[in-house]
C-alpha cells in the first residue's frame, strides 16, 4: 500500500504551482494579485506583479508585497527573510518591492513562492486565491452548474458494492452532496476540503485499493518537536479511530475508511467526527507545541492573537509548512529506470502520453507505476530546488532551464497518476 507522504505532496504542489506561475509572468500583460484564499481585502497579505513598460528595451515585472491593512512591516525575523529573497523595502516600510525584466519570469516565480510560503505561510498552492493561477477555482458558470445540480436521494445505511476507483469517487461524491447540500469542490489533487469552524477537513479517495482517507492538519510550524511528539501519544492512545502523526513540522491527523462494500454513513460519520474533534482541539494544541492552524497562517497571528511571534526552533525565518530540499549541490543524475526512460523519449514533444499506452509501457504493473510515480515527484521536488539555487545565484538562464524541469516532471507525475487508474479500473490485457 502507497502511504500518503504529506510533505512530499506540498512540495510537488509548490514546484508545479512554480511551473505555472512562471509560464504566467512570461506573458503577464495585466496585473496579477495573489493573497491567502479567504483573506479580506485589507486582513491578509497581498502580493501584485504588473508590466512596467517605460521606454525602449525590454519591459520589466513589477512586484509589490504590502501587509494586512496596510501597516508598517515590523523589523523582524520576516522582514529579514525578505530581503534575504531579494525584496526592497519603500522609505515607510509599507511595502516590500521587487523589479526583474520578463526574461527573469522564472527567477521572480522562485521569489515569489518562497514568499507565499515562507513568510506569508501559505501551506498550500490551493489555499491560495491568485485569479486564473487559483487551483480548482470553478468559473461562475460552473458553479451555477454545481449549485443547481439536485441533491442525491442517498440511503446513508446501505452498503454498495465497489467495482473501480471512478465508482468509489461517484459515490463519494454522491455521499457529500447530500450531506453538505451542495455539490463538493475538488482541489487541485483531487481531495475535498470541508470547513468545520476553525478545521479543515480533508477527504481523499485513494486510486490503488478501495479506501476513503479524512485527514486534516490542525497545527503546523510547529516550534516545539518534543512537546508534538508527546501530544501525538497522548491522542494516539485515547482515540479509537482517527490517528495523528508528526510529519515534519506539522501534526496531521488521518483515518482511513474501508469500502468493501462502501457505507455512505461511515464516511459522513468520519468527516463529522474528524471535523469537531480538530474543531474542538486544535487552538489548544497550538499553543502546547508552539505552532499556528491554518486559519491563524492565512491570518498572520499565532492562536493568542495578532503581534505573537512566529513558531520556529531559533527566533530565525519562520519554518516552511514541508521541508523545502535545498541542497548545497544538485544531486548526482542516476539511471531511470527503462519504463521511464521510454516515456519521456515519448514526451520529448510536450504532449502528454494516453494513460492506456503508458500503462503498457509500464507492463500493468501498480507496484511499478506506484515506484515510478515516487520517483518523479522526487526529481520534481529536485527541480524546484535547483529553480531556488538558481534564484539565489541571480541565474536567469539556470532557472529557466530548471523551471522547464520542473514542468516535465510534472506532467510526468500526472500522466504515470493517470496510467495507475486506467490499470485500476481495466487490469491487464488478459484480466476481466
Amino acid at each position: 500500500m502507497d502511504e500518503f507522504d504529506l510533505d512530499r505532496t506540498t512540495e510537488v504542489g509548490w514546484a508545479s504551482f512554480l511551473s505555472r506561475l512562471a509560464d504566467h509572468l512570461a506573458t503577464l500583460a495585466g496585473p496579477l494579485t495573489l493573497r491567502p484564499l479567504g483573506g479580506e481585502d485589507d486582513g491578509s497579505p497581498v502580493l501584485e506583479v504588473s508590466v512596467r513598460d517605460d521606454g525602449p528595451g525590454e519591459a520589466g515585472l513589477h512586484a509589490e508585497l504590502r501587509p494586512a491593512a496596510g501597516a508598517p512591516w515590523a523589523d523582524d525575523d520576516r522582514s529579514r527573510h525578505l530581503m534575504a529573497l531579494g525584496w526592497t523595502a519603500d522609505p515607510d516600510r509599507t511595502a516590500y518591492l521587487l523589479e526583474l525584466p520578463r526574461s527573469h519570469a522564472h527567477l521572480l516565480a522562485a521569489v515569489m513562492t518562497d514568499t507565499l510560503r515562507e513568510v506569508v505561510g501559505v501551506p498550500h498552492p490551493a489555499l491560495l486565491d491568485a485569479g486564473e493561477l487559483t487551483i480548482a477555482a470553478p468559473a461562475e458558470d460552473e458553479q451555477g452548474e454545481r449549485d443547481a445540480q439536485p441533491v442525491p436521494d442517498l440511503d446513508l445505511d446501505t452498503a454498495v458494492t465497489v467495482r473501480t476507483p471512478a465508482e468509489l469517487r461517484g459515490l463519494v461524491d454522491a455521499t457529500l452532496h447530500a450531506a453538505l447540500g451542495h455539490a463538493p469542490r475538488h482541489d487541485h489533487d483531487g481531495d475535498v476540503p470541508i470547513l468545520f469552524g476553525s478545521a479543515l477537513v480533508y477527504v481523499r479517495t485513494a486510486d490503488a485499493q478501495p479506501v476513503v482517507t479524512v485527514f486534516a492538519i490542525p497545527v503546523q510550524d510547529i516550534g516545539d518537536l518534543e512537546a508534538a511528539r508527546h501530544e501525538v501519544e497522548i491522542f494516539n492512545r485515547r482515540s479509537v479511530f482517527g490517528k495523528l502523526h508528526l510529519v515534519g513540522r506539522q501534526l496531521v491527523a488521518s483515518v482511513s475508511i474501508p469500502c468493501l462494500p462502501f457505507v455512505p454513513r461511515h464516511l459522513v460519520g468520519m468527516v463529522e467526527l474528524m471535523g469537531r474533534e480538530i474543531d474542538r482541539l486544535d487552538e489548544d494544541l497550538a499553543l502546547r507545541v508552539r505552532g499556528r492552524r491554518w486559519i491563524d497562517l492565512l491570518a498572520g497571528t499565532t492562536p493568542a492573537g495578532p503581534g505573537g511571534a512566529p513558531a520556529g526552533t531559533d527566533g530565525g525565518a519562520p519554518s516552511a509548512p514541508g521541508p523545502a530540499p535545498r541542497a548545497s549541490q544538485p544531486p548526482e543524475e542516476e539511471a531511470l529506470p527503462g519504463e521511464l526512460a521510454t516515456m519521456l523519449q515519448l514526451d520529448a514533444s510536450g504532449t502528454a502520453l494516453p494513460p492506456a499506452r503508458v500503462a503498457e509501457i509500464c507492463h500493468h504493473d501498480r507496484d511499478l507505476i506506484l515506484r515510478l510515480i515516487r520517483l518523479a515527484e522526487e526529481r520534481t521536488i529536485e527541480a524546484r530546488a535547483s529553480v531556488g539555487r538558481a534564484g539565489a545565484a541571480g541565474d536567469a538562464d539556470a532557472a529557466r532551464s530548471a523551471g522547464d524541469e520542473v514542468r516535465r516532471w510534472s506532467r510526468t507525475v500526472r500522466v504515470l497518476r493517470a496510467a495507475l487508474r486506467h490499470v485500476v479500473t481495466f487490469g491487464g490485457p488478459g484480466e476481466g
